[in-house]
């Protein structure tokens, strides 16, 4: 096995936490934001040097308190990996409260771990010390067949024990993305917030051609160093998760739920785009559900958070049972064991304002054990949307008839080879919606699934100071300019009168 690290460590700039949401969330919970304590994590590292050189360098000051287990036999400092570990669990990452970090030299990671080339008996290992997180900062490639094995084994080890892989691209624009281990199905691949990454399809001959590459990207000077900080937000969420009173349900904690709260509460940058016409007959439709450089965008804990922290919305069989039925919250996510026939779920949302959408759904590819090597595994094909509710029934807002109802975006997301799909709407109009997920076809195994949503409403019909309610300050504010023009004219007629009292009071919060 032949692996590369992605760079040669120089000097990099610390994360940001501004750009991550990392003061957002601080802010909002306060003493209770949480740092990834009781998380163990698996860093594992292409070796450095002629000897075996993989992990980090204990004595740093900002490593004290940190428990480092050889996994991979006796081994020199890396400056790799110490400074992957300052952007995880030291000084410049936000999971400070990692104590247990097993370290693996990346090729005995594939031969002890992932148990390559032994056969289809010998299954991937149990989670290495319980750990439901594996950073791999590096490159590498062993040949097509050799590099199928390793994904398929670390897909199988992923949809079998809820964990994830969060795998660096290689750095430099637009060149190819590497087989290993930013190809995987199940894991996250991560690229740099300036787009100075590989992106696009996987390499020729590897399993899923066509697919997007990177999901996510994050702050650093090389993909190496933003790769931890992804693996840092995880770490935040599986520890909230495996606490009181959110551990109560466990599938909050499983990888696939994080990963698509992960990719739903990603934040755009202004040239973001999945390709969706937004005009013609086809306006709103993508096809492939990601940006090609950025994937779903920058990675932002606070949005991750309160997306996995709200409570988990069940979807119903039937789009008539989720009309009829509550309404579900602007933030929220769903696990799902997506069946091997058809699968449909459907979930009514009401948007109380203009609002902007974010949905990430995500499933794992589910090989057998026979199939670690051969022929590729078939992967699940499953599709979202978001309808609007008009008179009881979902309305199809593609092309023109949802010229009026967003601005701009996608309402369907339909990639026929990726095992994600996003919509991404902005300015969509107050109202009720039905969003769905269905399966389109019926080949590959059962597996699990993930869908996450965030709606952040924009402006509120009747919110007249801008505070995100319609209240009595609101009411004050109209009755103050009565008769008049301007703030409070919330019928567009020119004069603030009975009309607008009757919006606001109908807006009432």
């Amino acid at each position: 096995m032949r692996t590369s690290l992605a760079i040669i460590l120089t000097v990099a700039a610390p994360a940001l936490a501004d750009e991550i949401g990392y003061e957002e969330l601080a802010a909002r919970l306060g003493s209770a934001v949480p740092t990834g304590a009781g998380v163990p994590i698996v860093q594992v590292e292409a070796n450095e040097s002629a000897g075996l050189s993989y992990r980090p360098n204990g004595s740093e000051p900002d490593f004290a308190g940190k428990s480092f287990t050889l996994m991979s036999g006796a081994s020199a400092n890396s400056g790799h990996a110490t400074f992957v570990g300052k952007n995880l669990y030291g000084q410049y990452g936000i999971a400070k409260g990692i104590t247990q970090i097993s370290c693996f030299d990346a090729n005995n990671w594939l031969s002890s771990y992932l148990r390559l080339g032994q056969g289809q008996s010998a299954l991937p290992l149990a989670p290495t010390n319980g750990s439901k997180l594996f950073n791999c900062s590096w490159i590498g490639s062993a040949g097509v067949n050799t590099d199928n094995e390793i994904l398929r084994r670390a897909d199988y080890a992923m949809q079998r024990d809820g964990t994830l892989v969060i795998a660096g691209v290689n750095n430099g624009a637009g060149g190819a993305v590497p087989a290993l281990m930013g190809s995987s199905f199940n894991g996250i691949s991560v690229g740099l917030l300036n787009g100075n990454h590989s992106y696009g399809a996987p390499p020729a001959g590897i399993d899923g051609a066509g697919r997007q590459k990177p999901e996510l990207v994050a702050p650093g000077e090389f993909t190496s160093f933003s790769t931890p900080v992804v693996s840092a937000c995880s770490a935040v969420l599986y520890q909230f998760a495996n606490e009181l009173p959110y551990s109560l349900n466990v599938n909050r904690r499983s990888g696939v739920a994080v990963k698509a709260s992960l990719l739903a509460g990603a934040t755009h940058g202004q040239a973001w785009s999945n390709g969706a016409p937004q005009s013609g007959a086809s306006r709103g439709v993508a096809t492939t559900p990601i940006d090609p450089v950025v994937g779903f965008g920058t990675v932002n804990i606070d949005r991750a958070h309160r997306i996995l922290s709200a409570d988990e919305a069940i979807g119903q069989a039937t789009a008539s049972a989720a009309i009829s039925g509550p309404s579900v919250g602007l933030a929220a996510w769903e696990y799902e064991v997506i069946s091997s026939t058809t699968f449909e779920r459907h979930w009514r949302i009401d948007v109380p304002g203009t609002a902007d959408v974010r949905v990430a759904l995500t499933w794992n590819r589910n090989p057998a054990s026979s199939q670690f090597t051969g022929s590729a595994p078939i992967l699940q094909n499953n599709d979202i949307k978001l309808q609007r509710i008009v008179n009881g029934q979902p309305v199809s807002m593609v092309g023109d008839a949802g010229v009026s109802l967003f601005g701009s975006g996608n309402v369907v997301s339909q990639s026929a080879v990726d095992n994600v799909e996003h919509l991404s709407i902005d300015d969509l109009a107050p109202g009720s919606y039905l969003l769905s997920v269905n399966r389109v076809t019926t080949a590959g195994f059962a597996t699990i699934a993930a869908l996450a949503w965030i709606v952040d409403v924009t402006a509120v019909p009747g919110d007249l100071n801008g505070d995100g309610v319609v209240n009595g300050a609101d009411l004050g504010l109209l009755l103050s300019n009565w008769g008049g023009s301007g703030i409070g004219d919330l019928s567009g007629d020119g004069v603030v009168d009975g009309a607008d009292l009757g919006l606001l009071i109908s807006a009432w919060s």
